[in-house]
């Protein structure tokens, strides 16, 4: 993460014959680049790229805060591929774009932040919304530039957009003097490029995936630990390809989840704090394991804790100097260099016999049918009713866990939601999916009553550009993660606020009505949101499913 000042001077092959404002060659860059839509609030400082964006052909959602659109931005990233941009104007606007960049840089996701800026000459005085934009923002970016001359502010943002989706994803921002976008220029935008060589190798050293794969061979209980890597580099069907072919069973990360389906005979489903006994038994005992864009971290542990006995194999595009076996490159080709020089598979019957069991004794007791209502009864059958390609989002909270483990992931970049834990990143997130999917799939964002309430001034966003997302929010009637007491007086009724925002609120407060409500919210054509009323009596306390 650096902040880097924007002054060099470019070769003089990029001029142009008609002057461009600053601006403008800012929205010339993001068109070069190949950007089709971006997310933002308009301000005074940064005027001058909006007015710019006026004649271009990217489309453009206003959000109603600006740690919304960089939440949008994140969430189109992902499903996209491609990084989301994200536009503030200086001072207050600017930093409230900083949960948003920290939660991107949690998630690996690509994204480019666009900030206005006071001029140049007021830079550090106090000025009206003012604000040390690129030191506030340096510590959750991967690099941040602040621009001080119109010829380099082209280059400077195709830069800063190649960069957040080079090497290990993540959020980088260009601060943009009101000045700087005012004043002309005779220079055209290069093509995006990184400044620094930050892309994985192609291929891994032979030598090193010939031992990996002797030592994978050799185990007797191997287990393979998918993350979001595998979705970075878009190798799904390399690992499934490797794991069918050699029989080891699959647990994810929670950024990982839909990387490997989880309806498939090896899938032992999430690993981690909030994961599954069969996966995390699975890796306690496991002789070898085998981590494919995944990192151990705070959600997992580190991997003397979590596979102590194990010889472990990592493979990604950065690396992780305390495997056994460190393979650096392009997780799709180093799979396939792994597939070719595996010299047998495991002798694994057994242990696959033992992971069937933990999974057989892991997986949860049917819910009876005149039981309450449940977080599980909800989210298994708004699955059911909705196809694999489904895109689910969720803020940061105990909702986010009853998605994780009642929702079945088949499918990559499917899985959308917070690895800081950020309270109401999901509403702005289904927004900046339904973007990125035109429409074409559905979009379902489950929320809980005090996450969905930090950003619910979004439904304004989704009911102004005709959106068909569905907001489920699971409501328990309890403050935050602890149950501190059974009731709240002045509960917001999330149905009615829906129907005030123009979008259509429904009720659930009987089990029995499940299914039918769940049926009329899919069918809206249009936003909608489910205000689901959970018994209290039955939903798990602190940190408990």
């Amino acid at each position: 993460m650096s902040h880097r000042s924007a002054t060099t001077q470019y070769a003089d092959d990029v001029s142009t014959a008609t002057p461009r404002t600053g601006g403008e060659a800012v929205a010339a860059a993001l068109e070069r680049a190949g950007v089709e839509h971006l997310f933002g609030v308009q301000g005074g400082a940064i005027m001058p790229v909006y007015d710019a964006l006026y004649d271009s052909t990217m489309g453009h959602v206003t959000m109603a805060h600006e740690r919304s659109a960089a939440h949008a931005a994140h969430a189109y990233g992902v499903v996209s591929g491609t990084p989301g941009v994200c536009l503030a104007t200086s001072g207050p606007g600017a930093t409230n774009l900083v949960t948003g960049l920290a939660d991107a840089a949690a998630n690996d996701a690509p994204l480019l932040a666009l900030t206005g800026q006071a001029p140049s000459h007021l830079i550090g005085r106090d000025a009206f919304q003012e604000a040390p934009t690129v030191d506030v923002t340096g510590p959750v970016t991967k690099a941040n530039y602040l621009v001080t001359d119109v010829d380099v502010v082209g280059d400077t943002v195709a830069e800063a957009f190649a960069l957040a989706r080079a090497g290990r994803p993540g959020p980088t921002l260009v601060d943009l003097p009101k000045d700087v976008t005012l004043a002309t220029t005779d220079r055209s935008p290069t093509a995006p490029s990184p400044s620094v060589d930050s892309e994985a190798p192609e291929r891994v050293d032979p030598e090193s995936v010939s031992a990996a794969a002797e030592a994978l061979a050799g185990a007797d209980r191997p287990v393979v630990l998918s993350g979001r890597g595998v979705i970075a580099g878009d190798a799904s069907a390399e690992l499934r390809a490797f794991v069918t072919a050699h029989g080891i069973p699959v647990a994810t990360t929670v950024p990982g989840l839909g990387s490997f389906p989880e309806d498939h005979p090896l899938s032992l489903s999430v690993a981690g704090t909030h994961g599954t006994a069969c996966a995390n038994r699975a890796l306690a005992n496991c002789d070898a394991v085998l981590a494919v864009g995944a990192d151990f971290d705070g959600s997992t542990g580190g991997v003397e804790t979590v596979a102590p006995d194990a010889e472990s194999v990592h493979l990604d595009a950065t690396g992780m100097p305390r495997a056994d076996h460190p393979l650096v490159g392009d997780v799709g080709t180093a799979l396939e260099q792994l597939f070719d020089a595996m010299p047998r598979s495991p002798d694994a019957a057994a242990w696959r016999g033992r992971t069937d069991a933990w999974r057989r004794e892991s997986a949860p007791d049917d819910a009876p049918a005149d039981g309450p209502l449940t977080p599980r009864a909800v989210v298994e059958r708004l699955d059911e009713l909705t196809p694999d390609d489904t895109l689910v989002t969720t803020g940061g909270g105990r909702h986010q866990w009853w998605a994780m483990r009642y929702w079945t992931f088949r499918r990559p970049r499917t899985w959308l939601s917070t690895h800081l834990g950020t309270m109401g990143y999901g509403l702005p997130a289904a927004i900046g999916a339904c973007v990125a999917t035109g429409g074409d799939r559905p979009v379902v964002c489950i929320e809980g009553a005090d996450s969905f309430l930090t950003t619910q001034q979004e439904l304004a966003v989704a009911v102004r550009e005709a959106l068909d997302l569905t907001v489920v929010v699971l409501h328990d009637a309890t403050p935050g993660s602890a149950r501190t007491a059974p009731h709240r007086a002045g509960d917001p009724q999330f149905d009615v606020l829906a129907d005030v925002f123009g979008a259509r609120g429904f009720r659930l407060n009987d089990p029995d009505g499940v299914e039918r409500t769940l049926e009329a919210a899919l069918a809206v054509d249009g936003p909608s949101v489910v205000d689901v009323h959970l018994d209290p009596e039955v939903v798990p306390a602190g940190d408990d499913l």
